[in-house]
């Protein structure tokens, strides 16, 4: 016969939604509340899975990793070579399209609410919002956010040719009062061909990485006290601020952490 447990970490994952029941020697753990079904609208895969193995992490931190609780997640993923022309181009009507290709699919598979983990393509985000047929995060909004609150005053942005041309991050972070600073067109042309053949493309190496930290060491030298990494790719090789010359938001983990605590319904920490 089964029974609640009563012991005290018990009583930790009861504040937390879980019930834990001990059958024999064994116990079983289920959530009192069923978590909000998460959907991810991807564009590049490297960015996507980190997304989602993230998402898995952040439940796991909150959880316990042995309760093996996580959101359920349904993913989408058009080929790259349907949608990367019209990002290249500019077409956002027809990005737009194509994300919402991918929403209306995860629409069908019944989730709650979905997130596109791809800086550039969000520049049709209010399209994208105005006829999703369910809520869309909004990766900008929510980094601002997280510089606004961690108190940077100088960022530096990174990210691939298209994110950076017409200031994807450098006008939503003015409206919040704080400057930010991007990399010559020189070397831009050097990150934004390093992210293409070394990780979008490629398998990045310890090379990879130390061509990502000089770049970053360049926006410290001009006087930057943060970073922006506005590219869903950089964090596959910068992985930690211990790692970094400058503190940075990491937009892929970042929103991923957000999407756990919607789904979970918790608030943020």
């Amino acid at each position: 016969m089964s029974q609640p447990d009563n012991n005290p970490r018990s009583s930790e994952l009861e504040n937390k939604g879980i019930q834990v029941i001990q059958v024999g020697q064994a116990e079983r753990r289920e959530i009192r509340r069923p978590m909000k079904h998460i959907g991810i609208a991807g564009v590049t895969i490297p960015g996507a899975l980190l997304c989602i193995e993230t998402i898995m992490n952040e439940s796991y931190k909150y959880f316990g990793e042995t309760t093996l609780i996580h959101p359920q997640i349904t993913y989408s993923n058009l080929p790259l070579n349907e949608i990367n022309p019209a990002i290249h181009s500019k077409d956002w009507d027809v990005v737009a399209e194509k994300l919402l290709e991918s929403l209306e699919l995860l629409d069908r598979s019944g989730v709650d609410f979905a997130l596109i983990p791809s800086n550039s393509p969000h520049y049709a985000i209010k399209k994208v919002q105005e006829l999703s047929p369910i809520p869309v995060m909004n990766i900008v909004d929510i980094t601002v956010e997280e510089c606004k609150r961690r108190g940077f005053n100088m960022v530096g942005v990174l990210g691939v040719d298209v994110t950076m041309s017409d200031g994807l991050y450098e006008d939503a972070l003015k409206k919040v009062g704080i400057k930010s600073l991007t990399l010559s067109p020189t070397r831009q042309k050097q990150l934004n061909d390093l992210i293409f053949k070394d990780i979008i493309e490629g398998s990045p190496t310890s090379e990879t990485t130390s061509k990502m930290l000089h770049f970053i060491q360049e926006l410290k030298d001009m006087g930057c006290d943060a970073f922006i990494a506005g590219c869903t790719e950089i964090p596959v090789v910068i992985t930690s601020e211990e790692q970094s010359p400058l503190p940075f938001i990491d937009t892929t983990r970042l929103l991923a952490k957000k999407a756990f605590e919607l789904a979970a319904d918790i608030e943020d920490k």
